[in-house]
């Protein structure tokens, strides 16, 4: 069997597509696999380091921008219609399955007219503009929330979640000295510079937590050095990374995790059970809102918007969480009620009965 999986660039796009790849070649080992993107996303991701196949579509984004770069999304269709559909037909899958990003369109309406199977993934609460668009054209759209639904119009709605990085789920929590805490700071694949300046103005008001508290940040390449000087100027015990190369042994030591609310990292913080703080992107278009809304009503998280962040009190609601072991356990297992650990195995099922059956 071949399948394509194709979307955007960013990590919450490329790391559900390899948890589905991986997945596919367990299932079914013969399977081939490639990967459609644009140049500047998939290119320049770990596909390559993988060992799967990938090709690029010329593709633009189209909300947020102005006129000038509006007009050229829509002219940049056709182009990227006609490179998918010569690559699609010189691979031949069976099935194509769109993660999100403007690069789907092209690839999507390809698959239509050569009539492939069609699946995407929708993780948000709110439905991007690209899923929106190519709903009523695939046979099978696949949810994280119930919410959801009522912004996707297609007759084949499941709710199966969102596939994680099997690391994640495979990593064993190390054993911890009594009384010690670990606080795990992430802000997406390439770093939050808010959240890395809301830390460094937190750090005067945890000075109290310093001998017993441990803290992991993923600051992104530009704050690193600023952020690793301002743990150590002020005597704190912290592990800083522009990026963590292994995200599961992060989650597993971690007791509260500090976080934008990106779909992804969502799924992963369902499926690890981690309590958590989110501060969502404020120029998401609401997606990350929404999404934290989700988790905080379910009671597994707590959310602090970006402009609200200040140095004492972001650090009382650090304090107070990480000193209710009760109500970081009821958060914790609140959480887990959010994700699926066997997202991929299910999507993959799904669509290999979609393919073979005609049927989900």
């Amino acid at each position: 069997m071949k399948v394509v999986i194709t979307g955007g660039g960013t990590g919450g796009h490329l790391y559900p597509g390899i948890a589905l790849a991986e997945t596919f070649m367990k299932i079914q080992p013969e399977t081939q696999i490639l990967f459609i993107g644009t140049s500047h996303g998939i290119g320049s991701s770990p596909i390559p380091q993988k060992g799967f196949l990938y090709e690029t579509v010329t593709a633009t984004g189209f909300v947020g921008k102005g006129l000038f770069s509006r007009m050229k999304s829509i002219l940049s269709i056709p182009v990227g219609l006609t490179q998918s559909l010569q690559i699609l037909k010189r691979f031949g899958p069976q099935l194509v399955i769109g993660i999100g990003g403007y690069v789907a369109v092209p690839v999507m309406l390809a698959a239509s007219l050569l009539k492939i199977k069609r699946v995407i993934l929708e993780p948000n609460v709110l439905p991007g503009l690209v899923n929106k668009i190519v709903a009523p054209i695939c046979h099978l759209v696949v949810t994280t929330f119930e919410a959801s639904h009522a912004g996707l119009h297609s007759k084949r709605i499941k709710r199966l979640g969102i596939p994680i990085r099997p690391e994640i789920t495979t990593a064993v929590q190390p054993e911890k000295k009594e009384g010690h805490q670990t606080l795990l700071i992430l802000g997406g694949s390439q770093g939050a510079h808010a959240i890395n300046l809301a830390m460094t103005n937190v750090l005067p008001f945890l000075s109290h937590q310093k001998t017993r508290l441990t803290i992991i940040h993923q600051t992104g390449k530009n704050d690193h050095e600023t952020v690793s000087s301002a743990y150590e100027n002020a005597g704190f015990h912290a592990e800083v990374h522009p990026f963590i190369e292994d995200m599961g042994v992060a989650y597993a030591r971690a007791d509260l995790i500090i976080s934008r609310a990106g779909a992804g990292t969502l799924s992963e913080l369902g499926v690890t059970g981690k309590p958590s703080i989110l501060i969502p992107f404020p120029f998401a278009g609401g997606h990350q809102i929404e999404n934290a809304k989700a988790f905080v009503t379910a009671g597994a998280s707590l959310m602090i918007l970006e402009k609200e962040l200040s140095g004492e009190s972001f650090s009382k609601t650090i304090t107070n969480l990480l000193s209710d072991s009760e109500k970081l356990h009821q958060m914790s297992t609140a959480a887990r009620r959010q994700g699926n650990p066997n997202a991929a195995e299910d999507i993959v099922n799904a669509s290999l009965g979609l393919v073979t059956k005609g049927a989900v």
